[in-house]
């Protein structure tokens, strides 16, 4: 628990060291209104982000909407929500394997098979390693929000300037999202021409959908003879899995906004004390209060890098694999449209996620600007000790420990990508289209 602060100076206590400083520069003034509103929760902050996910099959969870403390969120296996999820997860996994069979019965293995190999790969580890985070997802939020419960409270307060933490949370989780409807929707709509392009030019089909299905998932018409039923059922699962690959960058976001956010209302408490002397007490509770935010850091890099160094991973082979596209003309104007679009919304989704994780590192950094105003008067020991603290933790995100998210690395990722299209310019050739390719 947090120890209270010291208000006017009584009996004694370690504040007379400084008799002459006056009582009102030992506590914190109240907000002007006299109210200190209550910041939301991490855990209640997701709620909304966590039901999006469920429509999708992710995250089968229940009861993080009835509830403020997440420890009584539980992942009954005999539940409607776990078994959509392992639903998807078994459609999602066989068609894996039907598009590992076909490719290995090819005689050429190029760019176009090994990005969707990728794909589907990176699909099923992101449904899998979300279960077996929703398994565990009362030990992790409850950890955090224990965490976090001091903040939540006098003495700290909301961001100044900062929307509520659950409309900010939702509004840039909902934006990504609408976006990435979108741009499934352009896909969508540039698969569809191209079928008609396909159609015009080899009516060799029975029907426009079969021939629709037939060219967007031969691998496994191939193996099971066509059906309305069998082609919708697989278009379906193909947006339940575009969504996840869109979702986990939300995800991300999402909980890095929640450790952000602690560390900026840490660095504005310290900004309220203005430099003037406080009782031992206060900072004491300061170091302890730095202290639990470090940990909860640790604790949740050790639970979420792994979908970290994922992701990054994820994000940056198919923005290399779309700039390799980039030089092949498309042949309607819709695909040309979808296609840089997509392109320029993985480059923003990216972007986005490692500016929102990079400022975790950033915000904890700022609490030592604000210690090294204060007088060297006004030192103690517990103040000595919170400088250290904040001047040698590693408060950041990391990929398994592979690298650490803090602004550079926003930068050495985009000069990878710029070097990466320089050489293309040299040494990319034209893939053909298929379009007019009536061999199937």
């Amino acid at each position: 628990m947090t120890p209270p602060e010291v208000t006017p100076v009584k009996r004694g206590s370690s504040v007379t060291r400084h008799p002459s400083t006056p009582s009102t520069a030992l506590a914190e003034e109240p907000p002007a209104d006299g109210t200190l509103d209550r910041d939301c929760s991490t855990h209640e902050a997701l709620a909304g982000v966590i039901f999006i996910g469920q429509v999708f099959s992710l995250l089968p969870i229940v009861g993080y909407t009835r509830t403020n403390d997440p420890r009584n969120v539980r992942m009954p296996v005999r539940s409607a929500r776990f078994v959509y999820g392992c639903v998807t997860l078994f459609l999602m996994m066989t068609l894996f394997i039907m598009l590992s069979v076909q490719t290995a019965h090819q005689p050429s293995f190029g760019v176009q098979q090994a990005t969707s190999l990728v794909y589907y790969a990176i699909i099923v580890f992101f449904m899998v390693e979300l279960m077996l985070l929703a398994r565990n997802w009362a030990h992790i939020m409850g950890r955090w929000h224990t965490d976090e419960e001091p903040f939540r409270s006098a003495p700290y307060r909301p961001p100044s300037g900062s929307l509520p933490f659950r409309r900010k949370v939702h509004l840039i989780a909902f934006s990504i999202i609408f976006f990435a409807f979108l741009e499934d929707t352009l896909n969508f709509v540039s698969v569809y021409q191209l079928n008609e392009l396909h159609i015009r030019y080899c009516p060799h089909r029975d029907g426009f959908w079969k021939n629709f299905f037939h060219r967007e998932h031969p691998y496994v018409l191939r193996i099971i003879p066509y059906h309305p039923v069998v082609g919708w059922l697989i278009e379906l699962t193909m947006r339940v899995a575009k969504f996840t690959w869109h979702y986990v960058d939300v995800f991300i976001i999402c909980l890095s906004l929640g450790l952000q956010r602690r560390f900026v209302q840490f660095n504005e408490r310290l900004e309220r004390l203005d430099g003037q002397p406080q009782p031992q007490a206060v900072w004491r509770a300061l170091r302890l209060d730095f202290v639990r935010l470090t940990e909860l850091v640790t604790f949740v890099d050790e639970h979420f890098s792994k979908l970290i160094l994922f992701c990054c991973a994820n994000d940056m082979f198919f923005i290399t694999v779309q700039l390799f596209n980039s030089f092949d003309l498309k042949p309607t104007t819709v695909t040309t449209v979808y296609f840089w679009y997509s392109l320029g919304f993985v480059m923003g989704r990216c972007f986005i996620m490692l500016f929102v994780v990079s400022s975790i590192s950033r915000a904890s950094e700022r609490p030592l600007e604000t210690l090294r105003r204060f007088p060297s008067t006004n030192w103690n020991l517990d103040l000595r000790r919170l400088c250290d603290a904040v001047a040698t933790s590693e408060n950041a995100l990391s990929g398994k420990r592979f690298f650490f998210i803090r602004r550079p690395l926003i930068l050495a990722m985009a000069g990878t990508i710029i070097t990466y299209e320089l050489v293309l310019l040299d040494q990319v050739k034209k893939t053909p289209d298929t379009t007019k390719d009536c061999t199937f």
